[in-house]
């Protein structure tokens, strides 16, 4: 269920990967309640697709849970907690709560430096996020040094 909410998701089919993302969750939980990070995974997905369909409060809702499971189970300091973090600050950036989106931007960037180092992808996405907030709060050149960091 994965794999096709995977493809419907890249197709732009947001109603069909959201129903096999919600199935497989089902599954997940009734079969192998013990593979919590599989649910993680799947809540995150869920999540993403509510951010694309505009229900922003769904969304950092299902990230919300996603992120505790993950902290749960593979560390408060993982890479995937970490990723979750920066998805509850796009979630609130989208609610137009700016400074809680930065402030949870820099928590996971934070992490993800430690995690994955400073070369990895996803501090880059973290650096952009807060560049964009940045530039929304008015700070320009708060901005370009961070898009200046995630060019490398």
């Amino acid at each position: 269920f994965r794999g096709l909410g995977d493809s419907y998701n890249a197709l732009g089919m947001r109603e069909k990967a959201l129903g096999r993302w919600e199935e497989g969750l089902g599954i997940v939980r009734r079969i192998h309640p013990e593979t919590k990070a599989m649910e993680g995974l799947f809540l995150q997905n869920i999540g993403i697709v509510y951010s694309n369909q505009g229900k922003h409060e769904e969304a950092l809702a299902m990230h919300k849970k996603a992120h505790r499971i993950y902290r749960k189970t593979m560390g408060p300091e993982s890479a995937d907690a970490g990723r979750e973090i920066l998805n509850i600050g796009q979630s609130l950036k989208m609610l137009g709560k700016v400074e809680e989106a930065m402030e949870k931007y820099e928590e996971a960037l934070a992490i993800l430096r430690r995690a994955v180092g400073d070369e990895h992808l996803d501090v880059a996405a973290g650096l952009f996020a807060i560049a964009l907030c940045k530039d929304k709060a008015g700070d320009a050149e708060g901005a370009l040094t961070c898009l200046r960091e995630a060019q490398g």
